[in-house]
């Protein structure tokens, strides 16, 4: 008796409600990690509370995490699928390949694959793949768009532009016949869509100007560059209320140049147009460069906001503007906005050069209209013709002091200094597409690392993943590196009150570089992945567990791409998929083209008709474990 009042408790004996303390602040990795420890943790763990507070804490903005919230069931599942995408992600382990369709272009978002092939726009759910798809005639639409297609010889398949797809609206381009301007169009596809009309908008756009689009049911934003405005031209952008029809117009005469995705980039956020630009301003100082951030809402047309946020120090060393990336992203825990760039850099000049990561968190609306309830504009970098309630030189310091130091949560380099001295590069000719998955913290390319043939001779294109992630380190410093063996890691920033910054204290290791397939891949695999030969760049489109990339094919039509999944997700379903074993005899062949569009369904008499889903057509995929 009193030796088990003696026994030293371990973790599974300590009671529900102190588990529950201790578990409910751990992040959703180290919840699984701690769940296999044994069976008697597992059980304790793997309850809905437990599983319910984590995904709040950390996960409400992810696709796992908002579907369960939503079912409010299934929490823990959503956990462990989460971090078995994620690590699938950084270890280059994918679930599954397929061909799922060939297209001129392709869109894909929110898990709809949309794209154009031959006089048809279809649209499948990848994530519910077993259903049909939907597709949109052109031969019947473009007729009704624009009449003077009428008497015209040019080929529906030359005048569709795919633009964006969101809440089952698609906005697609539709150029003008005779050098007229161009038709903007949005179309609801959703197959029950009560009292709205399919056609959402109609807007005329110069023809063959650089134009962005984005939009939620609610509001569309669009943006076309005119190279007649100004000296270095300026992009115009218009906005749209999707239920009044209404148009709202804005300047942004400080983004004169650059790419889109480069040193530019928009996108929606809570219905609000947001613009973030790396272009250099005459008031920017000699010796750093800013991200200029701009805020429009849609709902009080006087509510706009500016500022810019320290980027970097022109002394941290050159730029190879080849590999730069911009882009506005999401926070899964938060859900809101970060500026997200990719910069190939020689660190102060050094003859080395590898690529970084950096984020910085954008203001939300709800904070920007806390703060300045009238709205603001830098005139400096963001001229609108509109005078905001805050001058030029408050909001110049508006997010644009520099830190002393940057949070490490906040930047992540390709390679550390302690990484192994072998490292597998490939140049920006045999990279063909090359991105950043945010919740694995991972480098993604898609690089051709062409292998030999039989005969020694020739060559053959072999496409393959090159991922490179880190982890975070644990808090407690084992090895002394910040200290005294075994203490906490140190805040390495503090705030104007002396506290110390969230995240200040955190460590990060690398995982080091993984590549997929491997060298001895089955042939079956390789040319599934790469039909053919692989020359210029892919385009290409990264979620949060799916790749899709699009690739030449022998026995296509002329200007159509075989369009290739490469899954992350464990709970993939697609009924076409066999064990890679299995299926190897089927992966040999050359190419599966020529195969013909499936037809739509008879008593489909609407716009939007029903399919059999192409990739069934094609039977082309594996799963791999």
């Amino acid at each position: 008796m009193l030796a088990a009042m003696l026994a030293i408790p371990t973790l599974d004996t300590i009671p529900f409600d102190i588990i529950y303390q201790i578990a409910t602040l751990l992040d959703a990795t180290d919840y699984v990690q701690l769940s296999h420890t044994n069976r008697a943790i597992y059980a304790q763990l793997n309850v809905d509370s437990i599983a319910r507070s984590i995904i709040k804490n950390s996960l409400a903005y992810s696709r796992e995490g908002r579907t369960a919230l939503v079912a409010q069931s299934g929490y823990p599942e959503a956990i462990r699928r989460w971090v078995n995408i994620n690590e699938a992600v950084a270890t280059a382990s994918p679930y599954a390949v397929a061909v799922l369709a060939y297209a001129t272009h392709f869109l894909y978002h929110q898990g709809i694959l949309c794209y154009h092939v031959e006089h048809e726009i279809r649209l499948l759910d990848v994530y519910h793949a077993d259903r049909q798809e939907r597709l949109l005639d052109l031969r019947n639409i473009i007729p009704r768009l624009d009449s003077s297609s009428v008497a015209t010889s040019v080929a529906p398949l030359n005048r569709i532009t795919l633009l964006y797809f969101n809440n089952e609206i698609l906005v697609f381009c539709l150029d003008g016949s005779g050098g007229q301007n161009s038709w903007l169009i949005a179309i609801d596809t959703a197959l029950q869509r009560g009292r709205r009309k399919r056609l959402l908008l109609q807007r005329s756009v110069p023809a063959s100007a650089p134009i962005f689009v984005r939009h939620t049911q609610s509001y569309l934003w669009y943006g076309v560059f005119l190279a007649t405005l100004g000296p270095q031209g300026s992009w115009v952008c218009y906005g749209v209320d999707m239920t009044t029809n209404e148009a709202i117009r804005v300047y942004l005469n400080g983004v004169v140049e650059g790419e889109i995705g480069q040193t530019l980039c928009f996108e929606m956020y809570q219905d609000h147009l947001y613009a973030v630009s790396t272009h250099v301003t005459y008031d920017d100082d000699d010796h750093s460069s800013f991200y200029h951030w701009f805020c429009y809402s849609p709902q009080q047309k006087s509510q706009k906001w500016s500022g810019r946020i320290w980027r970097r120090n022109h002394r941290e060393g050159p730029i190879n503007e080849m590999w730069t990336n911009l882009s506005i992203q999401f926070d899964q825990t938060t859900g809101g906005p970060i500026v997200v760039e990719c910069r190939r850099e020689w660190p102060n000049g050094n003859s080395e050069n590898h690529r970084t990561i950096y984020r910085e968190a954008l203001p939300t609306p709800a904070k920007l209209r806390l703060d300045y309830p009238r709205g603001g504009i830098e005139s400096h970098s963001w001229s609108d013709g509109f005078n905001g309630a805050l001058s030029g030189s408050e909001m110049h310091h508006m997010n644009s002091s520099r830190p002393k130091k940057r949070l490490r949560r906040n930047c992540h380099a390709e390679y550390e200094s302690s990484d192994p001295s072998q490292r597998r590069e490939f140049i920006a000719a045999y990279t063909k597409h090359h991105c950043y998955h945010l919740a694995a913290s991972t480098f993604i390319d898609i690089v051709n690392d062409p292998e030999r043939q039989a005969d020694g001779v020739h060559i053959r294109d072999f496409l393959r993943l090159r991922t490179i992630s880190r982890k975070r380190k644990s808090p407690i410093d084992e090895k002394g590196i910040a200290g005294k063996p075994g203490l906490l890691y140190p805040p390495t920033q503090f705030d104007a009150n002396g506290r110390a910054v969230e995240g200040s204290d955190e460590c990060f290791a690398s995982r080091g570089m993984n590549m997929w397939p491997a060298e001895d891949a089955p042939t079956g695999l390789c040319r599934l992945l790469c039909p053919s030969s692989c020359s210029g760049k892919l385009r290409a489109i990264l979620d949060e567990d799916t790749l899709v990339y699009s690739v030449s094919s022998p026995g296509l039509p002329s200007g159509h791409l075989a369009i290739i999944l490469i899954s992350f997700d464990p709970m993939l379903h697609i009924p076409t998929l066999t064990p890679l074993g299995v299926s190897e005899d089927r992966l040999h062949l050359e190419s599966p083209f020529p195969v013909a569009l499936t037809k739509p369904t008879e008593s489909d008499r609407g716009i939007v008709k029903q399919a059999v889903p192409l990739y069934r057509v094609i039977n082309r995929g594996c799963r791999l474990r």
